[in-house]
């Protein structure tokens, strides 16, 4: 079940797409019960009736009605979902608002049994929902987001660093860093921005990948003092292609439950900057990259900035040592574990 089953959106559209095509690939039969779908959404579509009610809260609480009454009239084995509801079989929260609809949703499936399972995508979320939510503790199981090493990978860098530098006109002096996000102010850009602003004597070039309002932010760069050369603000870029141009990853987020962003510049050997509001922050170790303590504290993510700006015309990176530091992460692992907990739950009943 999911409000919007439009996988390009990223976050948990595109999380739960990949789990969707794992277990067809398996033989599964998967029904997406959704408002409204885009082409690419796989599985079989089955369209739950909008709600055209005035306010949001009741929007979703009758989403959330209507679907689950379609998951049972389908007499589905075991229901999945990321949000927007309030009873299935197995949770995946992949962040989300704190609308007042969501939180007492999220007490129906903590708090008072809604969901048989939670999977938490990293230490971090399992540990706050183990506080917050301690009725919940047995239910909890965590399955870690993975990355597919295929398509991030050191060896990927050769070509596609030389056509996105020429594209941008590039040289090879610059440093790029690479910032990618839909929502760049929940994951630090206006920090990040304020940060080089301080560096504006060193020779980086900052791309920023994927928010909808390009405008606004190339406005923000330039309010923040940075010239337009300096920062590339682009909606749609292949964050596999960025990395492999990309010196330095940028992500200095005041909140991510997880963080692929932080995966894939990994896996991609690019060292990487973050925050410990990252669920994948424990990924990055010293060799690889810098954590700051405190989101928001430019100060820190300044220092961070100059010193791996230093290593990278230093040469002193090695980019095969940065990927071995998340090799064990292989996208296909994670999704095989989350079908056996499906399985697990179906061979043990139906949706309470």
């Amino acid at each position: 079940m999911i409000d919007r089953w439009q996988p390009s959106r990223g976050g948990a559209e595109q999380a739960l797409a990949k789990l969707a095509r794992h277990l067809a690939t398996r033989g599964h039969e998967v029904i997406a019960f959704t408002e409204r779908a885009s082409a690419d959404a796989p599985g079989r579509v089955q369209l739950v009736p909008r709600s055209w009610s005035i306010t949001r809260a009741s929007r979703e609480r009758t989403f959330a009605a209507r679907a689950t009454a379609a998951t049972e009239e389908r007499d589905c084995d075991v229901v999945v979902g990321t949000r927007h509801l309030a009873r299935v079989d197995l949770y995946w929260p992949h962040g989300g608002g704190r609308h007042r609809a969501f939180v007492e949703f999220e007490r129906d499936l903590l708090e008072r049994g809604g969901a048989r399972r939670i999977v938490c995508v990293s230490e971090l979320v399992e540990r706050e929902l183990a506080t917050d939510f301690p009725a919940c503790r047995e239910r909890l199981v965590r399955i870690e987001n993975g990355v597919d090493l295929a398509r991030f990978r050191p060896q990927n860098s050769v070509g596609a660093r030389i056509g996105l530098r020429r594209g941008l006109g590039l040289s090879e002096s610059s440093v790029l860093i690479a910032f990618c996000a839909r929502e760049p102010t929940t994951k630090g850009l206006p920090v990040l921005l304020a940060a080089l602003a301080r560096l504006a004597r060193e020779p980086w070039t900052l791309v920023v990948a994927g928010p909808r309002d390009v405008a606004k932010w190339r406005k923000r760069a330039r309010s923040a003092g940075l010239a337009t050369d300096r920062v590339r603000v682009l909606s749609d870029v292949d964050t596999a292609e960025l990395f492999a141009a990309a010196d330095v990853c940028a992500h200095p987020t005041w909140r991510d439950t997880s963080g692929l962003v932080v995966l894939e510049a990994l896996a991609s050997g690019v060292p990487t900057i973050t925050t410990r509001a990252a669920g994948e922050a424990a990924a990055v170790h010293e060799t690889c990259g810098s954590v700051i303590e405190r989101p928001g504290d430019i100060d820190a993510l300044t220092a961070a900035l100059a010193l791996w700006i230093d290593r990278v015309r230093a040469r002193s990176i090695d980019r095969d040592v940065i990927h071995a530091s998340v090799v064990h992460r292989d996208e296909s692992t994670g999704l095989a574990r989350l079908e056996h907990e499906i399985e697990s739950l179906a061979a043990t009943g139906q949706q309470r």
